[in-house]
C-alpha cells in the first residue's frame, strides 16, 4: 500500500472517530403549566411545538398540573424542567413567603414574563353579592388545588376576614 494511501486511510479514521461522539442528541424538556382548559397548558403546548420544530434533537413536551403553586414544587423536585408561575407565587417560593414559609426556593429564576394576570372576582347580578364581604358563607370557586388562583383567593378571604 502506498504511503498517500495510507494517510487517507488514517485521516479517515480519525475523523471517523473524532466525528463518532457528534450525533444529533435529543435533548428531553417537561414543561409544567396548569390545567387542560387554562391558558398555562395552551402556552405551554405552544411553545413545546414551536421548540420540536426549531431546535434540532428537541422533544419538548407540556404537561396538565394544578398550576403555580404545584409547578414550584415540581420544579424544585426535579420533575419538570421549566414552569408556568405567577409573579407573586414565584416571589413568594423564592423568599420563604406565604404558602412557602418553611419550604423556599433559592435557586428559583426567571426566564420571561408573559403577560400580566389579574384577579376579577365575578357573581351574577342578581345573587345579592355587591362586595368581598357578602361572600361570607356563600360557595365560592377558586380555582385548582396548588394553582396561583387557589391562594389569591385564600389570600382575598383572609383579608377580608
Amino acid at each position: 500500500m502506498k504511503f498517500g494511501v495510507k494517510i487517507a486511510l488514517f485521516l479517515l479514521l480519525a475523523v471517523t472517530i473524532i466525528f463518532t461522539g457528534c450525533e444529533k442528541k435529543q435533548m428531553f424538556i417537561n414543561i409544567a403549566s396548569g390545567g387542560t382548559s387554562g391558558t398555562y397548558y395552551a402556552l405551554g403546548g405552544g411553545m413545546a411545538k414551536i421548540w420540536n420544530e426549531k431546535i434540532p434533537g428537541m422533544n419538548a413536551t407540556v404537561q396538565s398540573t394544578g398550576a403555580s403553586v404545584a409547578n414550584v414544587n415540581l420544579l424544585k423536585e426535579g420533575k419538570v424542567d421549566i414552569i408556568f408561575v405567577q409573579n407573586d407565587i414565584a416571589y413568594y417560593a423564592a423568599n420563604g413567603l406565604e404558602m412557602f414559609k418553611d419550604n423556599s426556593f433559592a435557586g428559583l429564576q426567571g426566564v420571561a414574563v408573559l403577560y400580566s394576570e389579574t384577579c376579577q372576582l365575578i357573581a351574577l347580578a342578581n345573587s345579592g353579592i355587591k362586595s368581598v364581604a357578602d361572600l361570607k358563607g356563600k360557595r365560592v370557586a377558586v380555582g385548582a388545588a396548588g394553582s396561583g388562583v387557589e391562594a389569591n383567593a385564600r389570600q382575598i378571604m383572609e383579608a377580608a376576614g
